[in-house]
């Protein structure tokens, strides 16, 4: 692309085997080659744990939505050999993966790493480090056989494009199963001159339940059906170290190759709980997404975008409209759609992040960095701190610092984008098509109108009461849960949250008031101004989205003689109808003597 074309990263055709590593067939300093595959994340090390996770959610897609990128060009070498891009590229780490198995003995190498990491430079400038396979593991064993096993059922239908490939993908799937089965607590702990990422994990019950999972969809064998642990269900959403959700997402999706219907409605069931749990979450909290303060860890967005995928899987088997609901908002989360008022997609949205800690944004010393990558997101740990500028906060969804120092916060990594590009996918297949044409936009002249009608002789504090009373009883009446806010000169003079409105109206409340105050204007006036000239209402010149929202609801008081003086101030509805609420009971208020 454009200004972020560079030369060719770590060929890794000649990689040493760590003493860590070494065994009677490859002893410690055998060059083997291991090329291809994606750096994991800001750095150029490559680990078997994070590429399958990220490796397994792209053939999902392919597998949940053939459709999705069928015929879609997205200028990859490989574009326009009639295989779908995505399997393209998912090809690139499975090779990979393919490489760091030991075909002596099945097992598989858990990374591929410098034994330090390198500076923030461009990947050919940090070439002269050697590189090493390091120390088998027992996860790494069972996410290979995992992925392959998936990879083996995706690829089977492209045997004119790699022939024998398919067996080749379910043959080492297996082989790493029995290494794992012989090897069953082989738990990675980086070497004492391996300094780079570790990617440890010794809870195994759930890597083993997954390659169990897949390979039992893929082959039907009975012993890899006793060992899915179907009695075990899963209650979190899927991460690099917790894969059990993927089991049960690919189960969900096979459900058919299941031979007993209890565990057919078991599995269903399992996916449809967890789903609702977090579909309940999220509509409870006020940004309407479903993580709360201990969910906020390093990769924040990737546990948000995780929590979306779980819960698409969970309309697909029961299509609750809430469901896909809460997984849209997840979505709007990472892209802006937060306290942040910043998308955390680099090159997408009014505000995105711009200084991921990422070696290629960095090296290149551009302004902009390369487009498309998922930052970590708010990290109330902020394991960075001593080396970092201080961070704004230490609110779990305000701990964000776009610098370029914050691994914690701001690193980018395969296993975050891979689920980004599965949501989306997911999200434009799932939708229902708009069957009906957006209602036209409010006339301004009758919004000005408005304005001019509902102007005051004088305002005082029972005319606040009186008329947030009347606003109170037309949400009741209603049914809606609104917070009301009126204000003069600054004073609170009436407030009141319906039952069931949640917390973050208030921060509305003050966006759009704010708004209100600085132009004159109602807030749904400036919203419909702004859209019937083209632009964009999240990102208006002089306009931080963090202290302004043009949305409908703050509503001018205005008094003859002095100007505007207050505002009157909905949250809780569309914009359009929290306007619509203000107007109605300020006619009936002016009405109440005639």
């Amino acid at each position: 692309m454009p200004g972020h074309t560079r030369a060719a990263g770590h060929p890794d055709d000649t990689v040493l085997v760590h003493a860590s590593a070494a065994s009677p067939g490859r002893p410690a300093g055998t060059v083997i080659a291991a090329p291809r595959g994606w750096y994991d994340a800001g750095d150029y090390n490559k680990y078997v744990p994070s590429a399958a996770i990220s490796t397994w959610t792209l053939l999902a897609l392919l597998e949940h939505f053939p459709d999705a990128y069928r015929g879609e060009d997205v200028n990859i070498p490989e574009s326009g050999d009639a295989v779908p891009d995505l399997l393209d590229e998912a090809m690139w780490n499975l090779d990979w993966m393919l490489a760091m198995q030991d075909p002596q003995d099945g097992g598989v190498y858990h990374k591929l790493t410098n034994l330090r990491f390198d500076a923030m430079v461009l990947p050919h400038e940090a070439m002269r480090e050697p590189r090493h396979v390091v120390a088998k593991s027992t996860a790494a064993a069972l996410d290979f056989a995992a992925t392959m096993a998936v990879a083996s059922r995706v690829v089977a239908a492209y045997e004119g494009r790699w022939p024998g490939l398919s067996q080749r993908m379910l043959a080492a799937a297996e082989a790493a199963w029995r290494w794992a089965q012989a090897h069953p607590a082989v738990h990675f702990k980086n070497p004492p001159d391996v300094l780079t990422g570790e990617y440890g994990d010794t809870q195994l019950a759930d890597e083993r339940a997954w390659a169990a999972a897949e390979l039992y969809i893929t082959t039907g064998k009975d012993s890899y059906g006793a060992a899915m642990q179907l009695d075990l269900p899963p209650t979190t959403v899927p991460a690099w170290d917790d894969v059990r959700a993927l089991a049960w997402m690919s189960l969900a999706h096979h459900r058919a190759r299941l031979g007993r219907a209890e565990d057919r409605a078991l599995v269903a069931r399992g996916v449809d709980a967890l789903a609702a749990r977090l579909a309940r979450q999220s509509k409870a909290a006020g940004y309407r997404v479903w993580m709360e303060g201990p969910d906020f860890v390093w990769g924040s967005n990737a546990v948000m975008l995780n929590g979306a995928m779980l819960l698409l899987q969970g309309y697909r088997l029961n299509p609750k409209p809430e469901y896909l609901a809460a997984a849209q908002s997840g979505l709007d989360w990472v892209l802006g759609r937060n306290p942040t008022a910043r998308s955390f997609v680099t090159g997408f949205g009014a505000r995105p992040s711009l200084h991921p800690h990422h070696r290629p944004s960095i090296g290149y010393k551009l302004a902009a960095p390369v487009p498309g990558f998922v930052t970590g997101g708010p990290n109330p740990l902020q394991q960075d701190k001593a080396e970092c500028p201080p961070y704004p906060s230490r609110l779990p969804a305000l701990s964000y610092l776009d610098h370029a120092c914050s691994y914690a916060s701001n690193e980018v990594a395969i296993n975050w984008n891979a689920p980004l590009v599965y949501v989306t996918a997911a999200l434009r297949a799932l939708t229902p098509k708009e069957t009906t044409m957006k209602p036209p936009l409010a006339n301004l002249d009758d919004l000005l109108r408005e304005e001019e009608q509902l102007r005051f002789e004088r305002f005082s504090n029972a005319d606040a009461l009186d008329i947030g009373m009347r606003l109170v009883a037309l949400a009741r009446e209603a049914g809606k849960p609104v917070t009301i806010e009126i204000r003069r000169n600054g004073a609170l003079l009436f407030a009141h949250a319906t039952d069931g409105a949640p917390p973050d109206h208030a921060e509305w409340i003050r966006r759009k008031a704010n708004l209100a105050n600085r132009l004159g204007h109602s807030s749904y006036y400036v919203h419909t101004e702004v859209l019937a000239r083209g632009g964009d209402i999240d990102a208006m010149p002089g306009f931080d989205a963090r202290d302004y929202a043009a949305h409908g609801g703050a509503f001018p008081i205005v008094v003859e003689g002095s100007g505007q003086i207050g505002t009157i101030t909905v949250s809780g509805l569309p914009g359009p109808q929290d306007h619509a609420l203000v107007v109605c009971a300020l006619r009936a208020w002016f009405k109440r003597g005639a």
